[in-house]
């Protein structure tokens, strides 16, 4: 096993443990975690990237508690770094907190891989065992997130400084590697396998869950070469209660005549502890607004996903399924960051541009607010051919096929139905031979009806149907010739569209015997869904038993990206059998590219606040509170998520579009309060923190204003670029600066 301190810290354990301290040059055991990094990384992109669309049409939850539940899973993956972190430097120590997590974090892609197995159990049983395997995979993830990158700083001695970044830049590669390999290879998965008569679900989730399995292994490989640093104490407990007792003194002090309210706490807490919990507040205010942002930028994987199932994936032969253009994030991300280190910033500061770190955050909230007015404007596009279907138990449509060989005259009281259809002499509505009324997008309440309806020929067939319509359903009444005399069937069809783009195509059987396609045979007045479609031109052979022999017709048609169709087979008296066909839900067309734009533009809007964020939080924090705000940052993302979590189950916006400009107005209002926040920050040079320590220097209670020593202030706003030391400071664990693909 790896070198350890006994918890008693002996003189005698510290030697051994110097003993053991990597050699000079590049420790051998960094690989395993980078092996181990790739590999988390992967699982947890892997699941995530196609997991709303599992909620939505495996489970079939409607796209608002798909979205709800998204973001609760991205809540709980952000706000138990916190508990890894407190875990890691408390009790456990860092290797064990990644060890034992991850053996959780295991578990979790397990039950999520189980609950995709068609034969286990029924819907409620996957659900069940679905949201298990959530929880715990927010439980492991969130754990570990803080420990992984910090423990990897810890292998290098302090003069390896340059080896130390060389590291986190190749974590750095880890991370951005897992994501964009599985956000391009499980889609494809869940896409092209087919298993248990679905999308295979099973198989995307549990590629991810073996290679956390394998992430575990690959850490364990290097235990005898690590360098393990023993629980140190975490200083999450301390900084609530100095706060408390500043409060509370405060509160209890017959004159209020200190400067800052902390300072109430001197009498009992340490100065320094009080002066950096100084410093911290400074910046916690100015996080204030930061939650908007994420509310808009982990959208990505939730309503952006959604919205790409609507569009059309081609382009020529290329095909880009709906949760495949998740992966624009990772891939511009890689490039813009590199590229504007040696290109935008050196410019800026060849002509001296004053582009400060607020600046740049400023910027990226804007530029959030931007991309979706861009996403607003693409969703009117595709509104524009959107087909209005049943979505709650109160609401139904009702269409009518004429598959009879004559014109119907068809009297139905249903109310707010064909309002706009022709009717005849005798006031029925008209309807052709192979017409249908133009109602499908007509949603009425659920209630009976009584239809009468009648050939307009003279031949005297007529008939007559009372059904109730039901709520949630798109129904179809089809007409056709029974012999002499006229018969009616109900067919209800499918409303939603496929989770990769592919039309569905059903077979309807009007005439008055069976047929067989392929295996399967559709009785009288049946229906069967054909296997999902590209978009292209396909043939389908029907069979039809003759004169006691099967004889085989073949039948042409053409399929569109997103539709749904109903063909009805039907006999006809000069061409013996026709195949009628009518579009159930329209094609998608806007193609999937026109996401590119929003894409590209909040990934401009995090570059310049997530990056430059964490580097701002970083550099302007004390050594002592650099893990308190690094979780602080993380739980910005979780105040985030819960915003969408409580917008998509209000569903006070039924129009996507507009739910879109409500978020782009949201973080314009972010926006210009931290404009007005970042106005009465003063920058701190990082080099105080230490030389303080080094100097001894002590805090007298009127001696601190805002948290700058007077003889050593410096005003950093003519800086275009903070400075960033990586990894741990002194041995405190990050908290997990590793927000999507960006570290």
């Amino acid at each position: 096993m790896g070198a350890t301190k006994d918890e008693k810290g002996s003189s005698d354990d510290v030697s051994q443990m110097e003993e053991v301290k990597p050699a000079k040059g590049f420790p051998k055991c960094i690989f395993f975690i980078l092996g181990n990094e790739f590999c988390e990384r992967y699982s947890y992109y892997g699941m995530r990237t196609i997991l709303v669309l599992y909620l939505k049409y495996y489970l079939h939850w409607d796209e608002d508690t798909a979205t709800a539940v998204y973001h609760a899973f991205t809540v709980l993956a952000y706000l138990f770094p916190i508990f890894g972190a407190i875990v890691a430097d408390s009790w456990w120590g860092k290797y064990n907190t990644i060890l034992y997590l991850s053996i959780v974090y295991a578990l979790g892609m397990i039950l999520n891989m189980l609950g995709a197995i068609g034969t286990l159990g029924n819907t409620t049983v996957h659900a069940v065992l679905s949201s298990m395997g959530l929880l715990v995979i927010a439980f492991g993830t969130g754990g570990i997130k803080p420990c992984v990158s910090a423990f990897g700083g810890d292998q290098f001695d302090e003069d390896q400084d340059q080896y130390r970044r060389s590291f986190f830049s190749l974590f750095y590669f880890a991370i951005n590697a897992g994501s964009l390999v599985s956000t391009f290879v499980s889609p494809i998965i869940r896409d092209e396998v087919t298993c248990f008569g679905d999308d295979c679900y099973a198989l995307a989730f549990g590629i991810p869950a073996a290679l956390m399995v394998i992430a575990i292994f690959s850490f364990f490989m290097g235990t005898r070469f690590y360098y393990r640093q023993p629980p140190t104490g975490n200083i999450f407990f301390e900084v609530p209660k100095a706060i408390y007792r500043a409060l509370s003194a405060r509160w209890n002090a017959p004159v209020k005549d200190k400067k800052h309210w902390m300072d109430y706490a001197l009498e009992t807490t340490d100065a320094k502890l009080v002066r950096d919990i100084k410093y911290v507040l400074r910046i916690v205010v100015l996080y204030i607004p930061l939650p908007l942002f994420w509310t808009l930028f982990d959208q990505q994987g939730s309503r952006w996903t959604l919205q790409a199932v609507r569009m059309d994936g081609y382009v020529g032969s290329l095909r880009v399924l709906p949760d495949q253009m998740q992966i624009c994030n990772p891939l511009m991300i890689v490039t813009l960051i590199p590229l504007f280190e040696v290109t935008l910033y050196p410019c800026l500061r060849h002509f001296k541009i004053n582009f400060t770190p607020l600046r740049r955050m400023t910027l990226g909230m804007l530029l959030a607010g931007l991309a979706f007015v861009v996403a607003a404007l693409v969703q009117m596009m595709i509104d524009e051919n959107l087909t209005k279907v049943p979505e709650t138990n109160g609401q139904t449509s009702l269409r009518v096929i004429n598959s009879a060989r004559c014109d119907l005259s068809l009297n139905i009281d249903l109310e707010n139905w064909a309002l706009d259809e022709e009717t005849g002499s005798g006031g029925g509505i008209v309807i052709g031979p192979s017409n249908f009324t133009n109602t499908k997008e007509d949603i009425i309440h659920p209630q009976p009806f009584i239809a009468m309806y009648e050939c307009m020929d003279n031949s005297n067939k007529k008939g007559i149907v009372s059904e109730p319509l039901y709520g949630k359903e798109a129904m179809d009444l089809i007409i056709s010739d029974n012999g002499d005399t006229l018969k009616s069937f109900y067919a209800p069809h499918h409303t939603e569209k496929s989770d990769s783009g592919k039309a569905f195509v059903r077979i309807v059987n009007a005439a008055n015997f069976p047929i067989n396609i392929g295996a399967q045979s559709i009785e009288v007045n049946g229906s069967l869904y054909l296997p999902e479609k590209h978009k292209g031109s396909y043939e389908i052979d029907i069979v039809v038993n003759e004169e006691l022999a099967n004889k085989t017709y073949t039948f042409s048609y053409e399929v569109f990206t997103g539709a749904l169709y109903t063909y009805v087979f039907r006999e006809d008296p000069q061409t013996k059998y026709e195949l009628d066909k009518y579009t159930d839900v329209y094609r998608n067309d806007v193609n999937i590219f026109w996401m590119i734009p929003q894409y590209f533009i909040i990934t401009l809007g995090e570059v310049f606040l997530s990056v430059t964020g964490l580097e701002f939080s970083y550099s302007q924090a004390p050594p002592s509170m650099k893990s308190i705000l690094q979780s602080l940052w993380l739980l910005t993302v979780s105040i985030g998520n819960i915003i969408v979590l409580i917008v998509a189950e209000a569903k006070l916006i039924p129009n996507q579009a507009d739910e879109y400009f409500l978020f782009a107005g949201l973080i314009g209002v972010a926006a210009i309060l931290f404009v007005i926040l970042s106005m009465r920050y003063e920058y701190v040079d990082e080099s105080e923190f230490y030389e303080a320590e080094e100097d001894g220097v002590h805090l007298e209670e009127d001696g601190f204003n805002g948290g700058v020593i007077e003889d050593k202030k410096r005003k950093l706003s003519e800086l275009s670029d903070v400075e960033i030391k990586n990894g741990g400071v002194n041995g405190v664990t990050n908290g997990g600066f590793e927000h999507n693909t960006a570290i």
